[in-house]
């Protein structure tokens, strides 16, 4: 069956992105050598493998969190993307980094290094999932909450031991005391069971007064 690509789009542009399993469950007969038509006319970008999107969604706030969360899935957005977008450090993140239960991998898609760090399946929890509006159509992503973020981002890259360390990280100290919920960090910390990342975040908690 032949398929327009006004037709095409007006069914899947609410979804902003999608994979050819997507395509194939609306039109089982589709002919891929439209893909590759639309992609030199412009209309859309291949992400990764079978993974694609329309071209006006990667001028959308938040789209790398789309695309992370669905060109290697499972995953969610997390440490220092996620703690970008939360305010708790001022560095601007040219990478997006997310968590994953699968191999640690990384992607260059659109200019951009999309990197996945692996974790254990018991240590993938405290994300949750937010809204957005892309090109007037709501899309959901998942990311860390900020006490994950953190916990992560220690965990992950544990090169970060000494209170100089720590201190080069440069948290936003206002962020830290009325946005960190010091409680759920607790229980966060009894679920990981490191003592190392238990001195961590007492060292945060002593040099940034919180």
């Amino acid at each position: 069956m032949a398929v327009s690509f006004l037709e095409f789009r007006d069914t899947l542009y609410p979804q902003g992105l999608f994979s050819l399993t997507q395509v194939k469950l609306h039109y089982p007969e589709f002919n891929t050598n439209n893909l590759l038509y639309w992609q030199k006319k412009g209309y859309i970008i291949r992400l990764r493998r079978e993974w694609y999107c329309f071209r006006e969604f990667t001028r959308v706030n938040e789209f790398n969190f789309l695309v992370a969360n669905n060109i290697y899935a499972p995953s969610y957005v997390s440490h220092q993307e996620a703690m970008l977008f939360y305010g708790l450090i001022p560095e601007h993140i040219v990478d997006s980094t997310s968590i994953t239960t699968k191999k640690t991998k990384s992607f260059e898609i659109l200019g951009k290094t999309f990197k996945y760090y692996s974790i254990h399946p018991r240590l993938f929890f405290g994300y949750e999932l937010k809204e957005m509006t892309a090109n007037g159509f709501r899309r959901n992503f998942l990311i860390a909450d900020r006490e994950k973020a953190i916990l992560d981002f220690l965990y992950i890259f544990d090169f970060y031991k000494t209170d100089e360390d720590i201190s080069g990280i440069r948290f936003n100290e206002i962020a830290l005391e009325k946005d960190v919920d010091w409680n759920r960090m607790g229980g966060y910390l009894q679920r990981f069971g490191l003592k190392i990342l238990e001195k961590k975040m007492q060292a945060i908690r002593q040099i940034y007064q919180v």
